[in-house]
């Protein structure tokens, strides 16, 4: 069967919690009306990089889980988004995998950025993740990363490693386009969904986005830019592992010489 991924880009409004949690569910409800199987939406999405990051954090099964859980019920549709979490006197940028029935997967991000100042400096303020996480999504093995840890081609190879056939990307710059995706895509016979903020952030500047959905040959499904919306796509999984046996940027690897 062919797999439906909904992309959510949404203007995260820096520490206005209660407008993001109802927007993002706006949206949610836009992607079950497309009968999607899973929708994604961007990092941190729920407070921005905000000076009120520690007040504002969540748990893993906070209020934003709990309110999707709730918009999901009745439906097998999952909701994959990021959060601030708060565990104990500890703060991660995180990615929650949430059904009608609960938490069924949660990634902590294991590439904290620090070339900037304040909030989005993350190694003074956040803990890093220490594990790649999969999960399962109609029985095709899926893969999680946040932003920062996809500039790391091995992030992506691990995942194929791991057998995934889909991956995917949450993010808070200002882009994160097609054109960033299409090597990683196609060099991994990865399937991989997208998403990024829009609007302005807490500084005032301009996010264009670029959300994505890009096929395991490269090949753009759909992209928006420059607004808020949702996009669709049918994927096939399916021929991801024959897709990979014939593809020579993955079966020529010497993995005996890579230090």
């Amino acid at each position: 069967m062919t797999i439906r991924i909904a992309v959510a880009q949404m203007e995260t409004i820096p520490g206005d919690v209660q407008h993001n949690r109802s927007r993002a569910l706006a949206l949610a409800g836009e992607g079950l009306k497309q009968q999607a199987h899973i929708i994604l939406f961007p990092e941190g999405m729920i407070t921005g990089y905000c000076d009120r990051f520690e007040e504002l954090a969540e748990p893993a099964d906070g209020p934003t889980a709990q309110a999707f859980r709730s918009l999901l019920k009745g439906s097998s549709t999952v909701v994959l988004f990021g959060l601030v979490e708060r565990e104990d006197s500890r703060f991660y940028e995180a990615a929650v995998l949430v059904g009608a029935q609960g938490i069924l997967a949660h990634y902590r991000k294991t590439h904290l950025w620090w070339a900037a100042t304040g909030v989005r400096n993350e190694v003074e303020h956040l803990t890093a993740g220490d594990k790649l996480v999969t999960f399962d999504l109609k029985g095709h093995k899926c893969g999680v990363m946040i932003c920062y840890d996809g500039d790391f081609p091995e992030m992506t190879r691990s995942y194929a490693n791991l057998g995934c056939s889909m991956l995917f990307w949450i993010n808070m710059r200002h882009q994160r386009g097609h054109n960033e995706v299409k090597d990683l895509a196609g060099r991994n016979s990865m399937i991989m969904a997208v998403s990024c903020c829009c609007g302005k952030n807490e500084v005032g500047d301009a996010c264009p986005g670029g959300s994505n959905i890009t096929d395991h040959h490269a090949r753009l499904l759909a992209e928006i830019w420059y607004r808020e919306g949702m996009i669709v796509a049918d994927v096939d999984p399916a021929s991801v592992p024959q897709a990979r046996k014939a593809n020579f940027w993955y079966t020529g690897r010497r993995p005996d010489l890579y230090v």
